[in-house]
């Protein structure tokens, strides 16, 4: 039996907890027909248009105004009861992987090795759904990203290239949407000197910023970190000395 941070075993059960919040949230939603929050909001016009009426008793026109009230308490707490029910179990989560692992859930899989190797965003995989809502309740609940590669560029020519979104730099998997993060770069061969990439992305206040980080000789995943946080990326600066080389970007 495979144990719990393994990464197909946790896989599995992101995907199973992405898809529970996503029914939660669905239900959370005022203007669908049928969803639990629809259905408290019907009812609460019922009590509105009793209070409406102009044959109505002093009496019972306090006991109704106290009754809208509690159903509007309801409403407006109701996001707040039901988006811990999953997301509650993070600090569960977290323990154990401390105690097994010495690191949190998210930087344990940092997809450095294999055995911490998970695809948060791969496509075309019976994941997708599930995955996704899991990185959303994650990043909502936490404030802040999980690990996992974003975009990716490879430098063909030896010449220094500025590659921009959908024109050299790919965004991996089945969504590159992300809250605001700093970036890692990877390379995908060692170099053997220090190599200075430019990253220019979209910061959350929408403006475009571009910092330049630098990957020592001999590494390639080393936490190299961006100094800022994106929302997007627009485009990679790479460096001649790069060619043949791919670039990855990696959420921090």
């Amino acid at each position: 039996m495979a144990y719990v941070y393994q990464p197909a075993t946790f896989k599995n059960m992101a995907n199973l907890m992405g898809l529970a919040d996503k029914n939660f949230q669905t239900q959370l939603i005022v203007t669908q027909a049928g969803t639990a929050a629809s259905h408290i909001l019907d009812t609460r016009e019922y009590v509105t248009a009793s209070i409406g009426d102009t044959t109505i008793s002093n009496t019972d026109l306090d006991a109704s105004a106290i009754l809208l009230q509690a159903y509007r308490d309801k409403e407006s707490s109701l996001s707040r009861e039901v988006n811990t029910i999953v997301s509650s179990l993070f600090t569960s989560i977290n323990n154990y992987f401390t105690t097994v692992t010495a690191k949190t859930m998210r930087n344990y899989y940092d997809s450095k090795s294999t055995a911490t190797t998970l695809d948060f965003v791969s496509s075309g995989t019976a994941f997708t759904t599930g995955l996704a809502a899991f990185r959303t309740m994650y990043s909502r609940t936490q404030n802040q990203e999980l690990i996992y590669k974003a975009y990716y560029c490879k430098q063909t020519v030896a010449v220094d290239t500025t590659y921009t979104v959908g024109s050299g730099v790919t965004a991996y998997g089945y969504s590159s949407d992300f809250t605001s993060s700093a970036f890692e770069v990877r390379l995908a061969t060692k170099v053997n000197n220090n190599t200075s990439l430019t990253v220019t992305g979209v910061l959350d206040t929408g403006n475009s910023t571009s910092v330049t980080v630098t990957v020592g000789a001999g590494t390639s995943y080393s936490d190299v970190l961006t100094t800022q946080k994106f929302t997007s990326l627009t485009s990679l600066g790479i460096g001649s000395s790069l060619s043949g080389n791919t670039v990855e970007i990696w959420t921090r």
